[in-house]
């Protein structure tokens, strides 16, 4: 009897360790569906003519020439045309686990460094519009700096080939498909992956001789696989559809100096699992001051303002702020 009482102690204080194990390990996990992955460049789509952004990140998406040009990257009439680059950057983030319970008072910096690569296959042009295929592929080394979240890093990689009509009324139209993953550093699991197919339009217009006005939209569908650490499989409840709109400015002070501030708001709807009927609504507002060094070469600050609100689930509304600085390197042949 007196064994049995020692067992039955022994299950329950190894369940409730495992149990406490678990929670925390949930509270600390990163928010994946509000994790930013930069796959495609920001120039492509974006009327941008002999300029370059750097990998899209939040915080200063926005690029295009203050001429409005109609062919987005500088691209060969026939054969291919290929782009490299290179981002860094260092930043604060007030609510790095993008959570609304008491872990969005953990501040941190991050470090993150991408690689990315693509290629332009030739133009087509039509009677209407100029049509250029693109395929490319990103790789992104996320570090957690301060705040004893190291143990989080990750590194994310991304593809994505696209379909790019461009029209003489300053409008453009796209249709594509991208891959995202990403695997814990610490781990060495691949925690994340998504397919997004998805279409968008955009439209510049020149306000002034110095000003650019950009409007974005895009709708498309998240086609997700994350790991349960409980079942140590896919729940699928991270599926959802989600429709985007921004608008932003491009005013270049000088020939080197830009200033480039941008509203987006995106609408997700989830229909899978746990988040079945639930409903986000996200708020950006960004701002990138980029000085160029050289035709391939920027340094740029950049402020991102995100806050999200939630629909049918409770917890999960969120607010952060992004400040920081960073370097990116361009190249074309």
């Amino acid at each position: 009897m007196k064994h049995t009482q020692i067992l039955r102690l022994n299950i329950i204080s190894f369940v409730v360790f495992l149990t406490v194990n678990l929670v925390s390990a949930q509270e600390t996990k990163r928010n994946l569906e509000a994790t930013d992955r930069p796959i495609i460049p920001a120039e492509l789509g974006k009327s941008v003519n002999n300029e370059s952004s750097t990998n899209g990140e939040a915080a200063g998406a926005v690029t295009a020439s203050d001429a409005g040009a109609q062919r987005p990257v500088k691209v060969k009439k026939s054969g291919v045309s290929t782009f490299f680059g290179y981002n860094s950057k260092y930043f604060y983030r007030s609510n790095p686990l993008m959570s609304g319970t008491k872990l969005s008072n953990q501040k941190t910096a991050m470090w993150t460094n991408t690689f990315y690569s693509g290629v332009g296959l030739g133009v087509i042009d039509t009677d209407t519009a100029v049509i250029t295929p693109y395929v490319g592929a990103s790789w992104t080394i996320n570090d957690y700096i301060e705040g004893g979240l190291d143990k989080l890093n990750y590194n994310s990689t991304g593809a994505y080939a696209m379909l790019l009509a461009q029209y003489g009324s300053g409008w453009s139209s796209r249709v594509g498909v991208s891959y995202a993953s990403d695997s814990s550093t610490e781990l060495d699991t691949e925690d994340y992956k998504e397919y997004f197919p998805n279409i968008g339009v955009m439209k510049a217009a020149a306000l002034s001789d110095s000003l650019l006005g950009i409007f974005d939209a895009s709708a498309g569908k998240h086609l997700t696989d994350t790991l349960n650490i409980l079942k140590g499989t896919d729940d699928g409840n991270l599926d959802n559809w989600e429709i985007a709109s921004s608008y932003g400015l491009k005013w270049k002070a000088t020939q080197r100096l830009s200033f480039s501030p941008q509203y987006r708001l995106s609408y997700k709807m989830y229909d899978d699992g746990d988040n079945k009927e639930r409903e986000d609504l996200t708020n950006m507002f960004t701002l990138r001051i980029a000085y160029k060094l050289a035709s391939s070469v920027t340094l740029d600050l950049s402020s991102a303002y995100t806050d999200r609100s939630t629909s049918g689930r409770t917890g999960l509304d969120f607010k952060n702020f992004d400040t920081g600085g960073g370097l990116s390197l361009t190249a074309r042949f």
